[in-house]
């Protein structure tokens, strides 16, 4: 299976940065999820995107 799309990053907060709350990162993105269950399911799966020059 080959994916097209962009991968994003989520930032979830466990609270206030300004009271010492942490930040954690994980991917997220439609395309990019169906890609990474698909290979946890043992499927052969390939991701692709392009950088805009933006």
């Amino acid at each position: 299976m080959l994916t097209f799309g962009e991968t994003m990053i989520a930032l979830r907060g466990t609270g206030p940065l300004k009271l010492r709350g942490t930040m954690n990162v994980s991917t997220a993105g439609t395309e990019s999820d169906v890609a990474i269950s698909l290979a946890r399911l043992g499927h052969a799966v390939r991701w692709a995107g392009i950088m805009g020059d933006d």
